[in-house]
């Protein structure tokens, strides 16, 4: 699903200065490789600041018939900003240039906007767990469409070490684990960045902070931000450090309790898995040593183990911080 728009300006109408509206509104251009019929240029807007955009807005410039026709369009995990912006640029060209335009809404009519605004915590941590749902899909395809061929490419284990350590589906499996480890890493620090942005409790932390001069160089060059230099001194991989972490930040926010319980029928918690997991990849990466008993199950039992962790990590954040947690990715 999506919300599109099209407004169309009256003959006669001035190109040039179309696209300095579109310019002053914060588009940038884009190179489309594949233009269609009359189209005349691309356009994309995105707020990068204070997490306030999930998708963006596309824009397209087309001439049919004499007139110039502009098409806007949010996907439909659009932000609340992100239709706003929406609505604001089909506003502004309407006001500007006249002509009429339509929305799904119907003829001369906006888009019906959300009455409760989020806060910038809350669309800063959707954004990590979004980032997040995205970075599986990657190892989700590799699973089902890898084709591995040979008769050592066995499903399961023949129990026999040399010829297990030599099959390329248990090479391929203990591959993905850094990858694993990785993005669930990246997801906690993404986070942690965004509470540190809106948390009272920032300054005791950046005054603990030893930042490097190369630290103290990129902040004041604007390349990275304080909170970004700040969360590369911590590790976020181990789930009793990153509860440790969380807990500096605030003290009541509490992640080790949601992941000190089990999954489904299971006696062992995430906690203790994660961590089993953490341990695999350090082995892999440090020695080169794999697990054979990694086969596709359960390397599909570990996939999930990670989505259920994160899940209740960004519902422990929503149930902390007052919010309700978005699945509409």
């Amino acid at each position: 699903m999506s919300f599109t728009s099209e407004n169309i300006l009256p003959e006669g109408t001035a190109y040039n200065k179309l696209i300095n509206l579109i310019a002053l509104l914060g588009y940038t251009k884009q190179r489309n490789e594949f233009k269609n019929q009359g189209m005349l240029a691309s356009y994309f807007w995105y707020e990068y600041k204070n997490y306030r955009s999930y998708v963006g807005v596309e824009l397209d410039i087309y001439k049919k018939d004499g007139n110039i026709l502009v098409y806007t369009r949010t996907r439909s995990g659009r932000s609340y900003w992100d239709l706003e912006h929406q609505n604001k640029t089909i506003k502004y060209i309407k006001d500007y240039f006249k002509g009429s335009f339509s929305t799904d809404e119907g003829k001369n009519r906006y888009f019906i906007i959300d009455k409760k605004v989020p806060t910038e915590l809350e669309a800063g941590l959707f954004i990590a767990r979004w980032v997040y749902k995205n970075a599986l899909i990657k190892p989700k395809i590799y699973l089902d469409s890898r084709n591995l061929k040979g008769d050592i490419s066995r499903v399961e284990h023949t129990g026999i070490s040399f010829i297990d350590d030599l099959n390329p589906r248990f090479f391929s499996n203990n591959l993905l684990i850094p990858y694993l480890v990785a993005t669930w890493e990246e997801y906690l620090k993404k986070s942690f960045i965004v509470i540190l942005k809106y948390t009272d409790n920032r300054d005791k932390l950046f005054k603990e902070a030893r930042f490097s001069v190369n630290n103290l160089r990129d902040i004041s060059a604007g390349n990275t931000s304080i909170e970004e230099a700040l969360v590369e001194k911590f590790s976020f991989q181990r789930p009793r450090i990153v509860a440790e972490n969380f807990k500096k930040v605030d003290e009541k926010l509490d992640i080790f309790t949601v992941l000190n319980k089990p999954i489904l029928n299971r006696k062992v918690s995430l906690f203790d898995s994660i961590e089993e997991i953490v341990e695999l990849r350090n082995t892999f990466v440090h020695e080169g040593g794999m697990d054979l008993s990694i086969n596709d199950k359960k390397l599909k039992v570990i996939i999930k183990d990670f989505e259920v962790a994160v899940d209740r990590i960004y519902d422990r954040f929503g149930a902390y911080y007052n919010f309700e947690p978005s699945r509409d990715f």
